[in-house]
């Protein structure tokens, strides 16, 4: 299977793919009028996520 297959099948990379889009959204058109508290929180939710995806990862991307 190509690299660039096994990499498209970790739900890590999809995760960090959804966030980067949203961060360009947000960039271009605001799409969350929030307070700058209210961006901790959506900041922290974003590792907290990271973190878990990293905890149920069992094996490398080469290993798919």
């Amino acid at each position: 299977m190509s690299k660039v297959v096994q990499v498209f099948q970790s739900r890590t990379v999809l995760y960090a793919l959804v966030i980067a889009a949203l961060s360009v959204l947000q960039g271009f058109v605001f799409l969350l009028p929030i307070t700058p508290l209210q961006q901790m929180y959506v900041g922290v939710a974003l590792a907290v996520g990271i973190v878990l995806f990293r905890a149920i990862t069992t094996e490398p991307l080469v290993n798919r």
